[in-house]
C-alpha cells in the first residue's frame, strides 16, 4: 500500500491571515451595501408607480 505524504506547504504569516479575513469582510459589507442600494432604488420606482 502506498503511503502519500502532504507536500512541504510554507506556513503564512498572521498578517496574511488577517488581511485576507479582511478582504472577504469588506468583500461581504460590499455586497450588502450593493443589495441595500438596489432595494431602495426598486422600492422607490414601486412607490412611484402606486403614486401615478
Amino acid at each position: 500500500m502506498e503511503v502519500h505524504h502532504h507536500p512541504h506547504v510554507e506556513r503564512k504569516a498572521f498578517r496574511e491571515y488577517l488581511l485576507e479575513g479582511l478582504m472577504i469582510f469588506i468583500a461581504v459589507m460590499m455586497g450588502f451595501f450593493a443589495e441595500s442600494i438596489r432595494e431602495s432604488i426598486s422600492s422607490s420606482e414601486h412607490a412611484k408607480q402606486l403614486i401615478s
